[in-house]
């Protein structure tokens, strides 16, 4: 609870941030906001395992956007190999699917898990994310993850040691650097998957993990894909404006919400506990009240029995939120009278989502701003860089300088607003690691008709 409670604060504001900025100091806030989470993801190795013990975890599958999900991993690797001067390569299989059902949460942890560790014992060379599709249907997919790193190497004798708690192998400057428990969780999570982690490895030739995993694939991915793009959402429909009162003892955690709920439209009013929040419910009436559960004078707990109890408040609508977690706490949350669980740190789009199927709210959304400047007409033919420039741009995706290739398509469109739309294509495929597809445009403009005006 005092880990997550800071990090509220911290994913909160990146989240709130990000709706403003744009270009590179987006991209930073993106990093941050993704660094935040996969913190938050080590700080739960700890819980994981005692669910691992007792035999509690679980998966939790959901329809995703798979190469969102995988380039979210990319960017948070990707930095850690640069770090090191080492290269990182991704190599995502053209078949790739756009909507899969996982537990997106797990799948992340386990890839991070995995590349992470890979670049821990890799000071030369590089590190690989090979993505592939073993076999395709039309309702499943079996998806090949493999890790692949120019690092130490494992000893066979360490082989065996690799997935126990607790248990680190190699350099022990470097296993100071972890807990000891990634892998063998990684493992766990992989094995609820109804897969196992392989190892490849001799010492002094590097090392290869690989997992295989059977999914469905998810054709209500889109829907979950809008609900997520929160930064696009500026409102809902509809005259009426809807209150909310937050209640929290933490001032930083209330800020979170109402900075992240005023834009939008909403109104909203503040207590410190739960015999405040008592008071403003009687006076003001709001649509929907968010509590925390752990405050001093009446908790959580207290504040929903009390609402339960009272015949002008029982049809109340109460989210609960909370930095504990635990199954276990969800669902005492639920019996005491809360109709929703938010954990901590606040997720924009679960906030938004839970609003919405609770207020039965219709969001609406920023028209797609067009990064096209003014002077270029969308009626006008794609205008090219010369072909020395294209020859550049492709020796740069051959390589799989993706961020060096960013950079020079930057570079273009602030020297020439003529070559936006061209560039923005690019920059589109660029952020999600399409590379084969990038290569792809550039060798048809290359062999192709379109010239440089």
């Amino acid at each position: 609870h005092e880990l997550r409670t800071p990090l509220n604060g911290i994913l909160g504001y990146a989240q709130i941030l990000g709706r403003t900025l744009q270009g590179k100091e987006r991209e930073g806030i993106d990093v941050i906001y993704q660094s935040g989470s996969h913190l938050l993801t080590l700080i739960n190795d700890v819980l994981d395992l005692s669910k691992i013990e007792a035999r509690k975890l679980e998966l939790a599958p959901a329809a995703l956007y798979l190469p969102s999900l995988l380039q979210s991993v990319v960017e948070i690797c990707r930095i850690k190999a640069e770090q090191k001067g080492i290269d990182f390569i991704y190599q995502p299989s053209s078949r790739l699917p756009e909507g899969i059902k996982a537990d997106e949460k797990r799948l992340r942890q386990v890839l991070i898990n995995l590349l992470g560790n890979a670049i821990k014992f890799t000071d030369a060379g590089s590190v690989t994310l090979r993505v592939d599709v073993l076999e395709i249907t039309d309702s499943q997919v079996s998806l090949v993850f493999q890790i692949i790193d120019t690092g130490v190497g494992i000893a066979q004798d360490d082989l065996t040691k690799l997935f126990q708690a607790f248990e680190q192998v190699g350099d022990r400057k470097k296993q100071a650097e972890g807990t000891g428990l990634g892998l063998a969780i990684s493992q766990r999570i992989v094995q609820l998957m109804g897969s196992t982690i392989e190892v490849k490895s001799q010492p002094g030739e590097g090392s290869e993990f690989s997992f295989t995993v059977d999914l469905p694939l998810a054709q209500d991915w889109a829907e979950q894909q809008a609900v997520d793009g929160t930064d696009r959402i500026i409102g809902y429909e509809g005259e009426q404006r809807y209150t909310i009162l937050i209640v929290d003892d933490r001032w930083e955690n209330r800020a979170v919400l109402a900075n992240l709920l005023k834009p939008l439209g909403f109104t909203i009013l503040e207590a410190e506990n739960g015999q405040e929040g008592l008071e403003v419910l009687q006076q003001q009436t709001p649509d929907l009240t968010i509590t925390d559960l752990a405050m001093p004078v009446m908790n959580g707990f207290q504040f929903l029995h009390q609402i339960r109890n009272s015949e002008n408040l029982q049809d109340a609508k109460v989210l609960v939120s909370s930095a504990s977690v635990s199954q276990a706490d969800q669902q005492m949350a639920i019996s005491y009278g809360g109709d929703d669980f938010l954990g901590k740190p606040v997720d924009a789009a679960n906030l938004l989502q839970l609003l919405a199927n609770h207020l039965n709210l219709q969001w609406t959304y920023q028209a797609p701003q067009d990064t096209v400047k003014q002077d270029v007409s969308p009626t006008d033919e794609m205008v090219v860089p010369p072909r020395e420039v294209l020859e550049e741009l492709l020796t740069l995706v051959e390589l799989n300088k993706i961020n060096d290739l960013r950079s020079r398509l930057e570079q273009l469109q602030e020297a020439d607003s003529t070559y936006i739309p061209f560039t923005e294509t690019l920059l589109k495929l660029a952020r999600q690691f399409q590379s084969e597809e990038i290569e792809d445009l550039l060798h048809r403009h290359l062999t192709g008709d379109s010239t440089h005006v």
